[in-house]
C-alpha cells in the first residue's frame, strides 16, 4: 500500500516514560512517528519520574476522559534528611537534619518502627495543597511558571485519597531512604507526600525516585519504553503495540440494548428510564438540566454506562432527568450511522 494512503494509527498505548523526559515530550515523540497529531494522555508525570503512561491517539482520544479518574501507584524512594524547594531530587536542598548515631542505632534495634509507623498512618482521606512546582493551572499558566521566576502563588488544597501504602525497603546508609508503594486517587502528589513525612519526622525529607507501576487498569508490564517504541516504528510493526480503545471504558457497567433501542440511540432519540428497569439502576442519581448547564464536576455522582449491542459498543449513556421525568442521555456516541 501507497504510504500516502496508509491507515493513522488510532487507539491506546501504554508508554514507559523514561527520566528525564516531560509527558508532553512523549505526546510530541509520538506525533512525530505516527504523524497523528490528535494524541492525549492520562495522568501527567513530572520529567523526573518514570512510569505507565497512557496515551490515546486519534478517535481513542475521545474516550481519554474515562481515565482521568483512575487509581495510581506508584513505587517511591523518600530520603530524609533535608527538604528540596521542589520536593524531589531536582531542587535545591534546604533545613532539615539527618539522624545522628543514637538515632540511627535505636531505629535499627526496633526495625525502624517509629519511621514505619509514618507509613501506614498515611491511607485515608487528606487535604493536599499542590506543590509551587506543579503543573495546576493559574491564571492560564503552569504553577512552575511563577515558581520559576520567584512569584508567589496561593494554590488552593484538594481532597485526595490514600488507599495502601507499604514499606517495601529501608536504608541507612549513605542516607536514610525508605522505598514504599503507594495507591491513591487522582491528582495526589507524592513528591508532597515525601515533604509532609519529612516534617512528621521532624529529619525532613524529598523524593529521590518516583516511578508510577500502575494506573487503573494499565501495569507497568503494559507498558513500551520509547526505545521499543521507535524500533517498532521502524520495523513498521507500531500498530501491534496499540490496544482497542475500548479498554478506557472497560470498568464501565454494561447496558444491553435491543435493536430498536440501539436505533434511537444512534438517532440522539431520548428514551424513558422506566424502559431500562431491571437493566440499569434507574435512581442512579439522574443529573437535571439544570445540572447538565453547568460543568462536567458533576458527572462524577452519576454512574456511566456502555450502552451495547451484542459485542459492538454503541455510546457511553447515563440516567438523566427532564422535569419530572428520567430519560436515556448519550455521552459520546461511539457508533454512529
Amino acid at each position: 500500500m501507497n504510504d500516502l494512503f496508509k491507515p493513522l494509527p488510532s487507539g491506546v498505548i501504554i508508554m514507559d516514560k523514561p527520566e528525564g523526559m516531560s509527558s508532553f515530550q512523549v505526546v510530541a515523540m509520538l506525533r512525530r512517528m505516527t504523524g497523528v497529531k490528535k494524541i492525549g494522555h492520562s495522568g501527567t508525570l513530572d520529567p523526573f519520574a518514570t512510569g505507565v503512561l497512557p496515551l490515546c491517539v486519534g478517535k481513542s482520544t475521545r474516550l481519554l476522559r474515562y481515565l482521568e479518574n483512575d487509581t495510581k501507584e506508584y513505587l517511591c524512594t523518600v530520603r530524609f534528611g533535608s527538604y528540596s524547594k521542589t520536593q524531589d531530587s531536582e531542587g535545591e536542598l534546604y533545613g532539615g537534619r539527618m539522624p545522628d548515631e543514637d538515632e540511627l542505632a535505636e531505629m535499627r534495634k526496633s526495625d525502624y518502627s517509629s519511621i514505619r509507623k509514618l507509613f501506614e498512618e498515611l491511607p485515608g482521606i487528606l487535604e493536599q495543597t499542590p506543590p509551587a512546582y506543579s503543573a495546576v493551572k493559574i491564571a492560564g499558566k503552569k504553577a512552575y511558571e511563577y515558581a520559576r521566576k520567584g512569584i508567589p502563588v496561593e494554590l488552593k488544597p484538594r481532597t485526595v485519597r490514600i488507599f495502601d501504602c507499604r514499606v517495601t525497603g529501608i536504608v541507612a546508609e549513605p542516607y536514610l531512604e525508605v522505598e514504599f508503594l503507594i495507591s491513591c486517587s487522582k491528582g495526589t502528589y507524592i513528591r508532597t507526600i515525601c515533604e509532609d513525612l519529612g516534617r512528621k519526622s521532624e529529619f525532613g525529607a524529598y523524593a529521590v525516585r518516583l516511578r508510577r507501576t500502575r494506573c487503573g487498569v494499565f501495569d507497568i508490564r503494559d507498558a513500551h519504553t520509547t526505545e521499543e517504541v521507535a524500533r517498532a516504528n521502524e520495523e513498521g510493526t507500531l500498530g501491534m503495540l496499540f490496544l482497542d480503545e475500548e479498554i478506557c471504558v472497560r470498568h464501565l457497567p454494561i447496558l444491553e440494548l435491543t435493536e430498536n433501542e440501539a436505533e434511537h440511540v444512534r438517532n440522539g432519540r431520548q428514551i424513558p428510564l422506566t424502559e431500562f428497569e431491571g437493566r440499569m439502576n434507574v435512581s442512579d442519581s439522574p443529573i437535571s438540566d439544570d445540572e447538565e448547564k453547568t460543568d462536567d464536576s458533576t458527572d462524577e455522582k452519576t454512574t456511566r454506562y456502555r450502552a451495547v449491542i451484542g459485542n459492538r459498543l454503541i455510546a457511553i449513556v447515563y440516567p438523566s432527568s427532564v422535569g419530572d421525568n428520567g430519560v436515556l442521555r448519550i455521552e459520546r456516541m461511539l457508533d454512529a450511522i
